[in-house]
C-alpha cells in the first residue's frame, strides 16, 4: 500500500509537470518574440529563463525524492535484468530519469550561456536561450509518461 507521503509527492510531481511545461512554452515564445526585437533580454528573458530553470530544479528535487519512495524504482533495482524487460519499470528507473536529468542540464546550460551571450546582443542571448530551452523542452515531453493519469 502506498503511503500518504508517497502519494503527496506523486501529486506534487505530477502537478509541477504542468508548471514546467507552461513555463518552458512561455520561455520559447518569449525567446522568439525577443529574437524578433520585441523585448530586450533584460528583464524579460532573464526572468523567463530563471522561472523555467527554478521550476525544473523544484521538479527534479520532487522527482528524486519520489524515486527513493517509488515501488516501481525499488522493484527495478531489486532485479535490474528482469526490470529492463518491463516497460513501466525500465521507463521510470532508466528512461524517464535519464531524459529528465539531461533536460535539467540543458536548461541550466542554456540559462548560463544566454547570460554570457548577452554581451554580444539581446538577439544573441534570446537565440541561445531558445536553442537550449527548446532542446530541454523536447526531452521533457519525450520523458513524460503520457499513458498514466495526467494528475496524480
Amino acid at each position: 500500500m502506498l503511503t500518504d507521503h508517497y502519494t503527496a509527492l506523486l501529486h506534487l510531481h505530477s502537478g509541477l509537470r504542468w508548471l514546467v511545461l507552461l513555463s518552458g512554452c512561455v520561455l520559447v515564445v518569449g525567446c522568439v518574440a525577443g529574437k524578433l526585437g520585441i523585448f530586450p533580454y533584460r528583464p524579460l528573458g532573464k526572468m523567463l529563463s530563471t522561472v523555467y530553470v527554478s521550476l525544473m530544479d523544484l521538479q527534479f528535487l520532487a522527482g528524486l525524492t519520489l524515486s527513493f519512495a517509488s515501488p516501481l524504482v525499488r522493484s527495478f533495482w531489486s532485479d535490474p535484468a528482469a526490470g529492463m524487460k518491463s516497460h513501466d519499470l525500465r521507463f521510470f528507473a532508466v528512461e524517464h530519469t535519464t531524459l529528465m536529468i539531461t533536460a535539467l542540464v540543458l536548461a541550466h546550460i542554456g540559462s548560463v550561456r544566454s547570460r554570457k551571450a548577452l554581451k554580444n546582443s539581446d538577439s544573441s542571448a534570446y537565440g541561445t536561450a531558445l536553442k537550449w530551452s527548446l532542446g530541454s523542452l523536447v526531452l521533457i515531453v519525450a520523458g513524460i509518461p503520457w499513458w498514466r493519469p495526467l494528475m496524480g
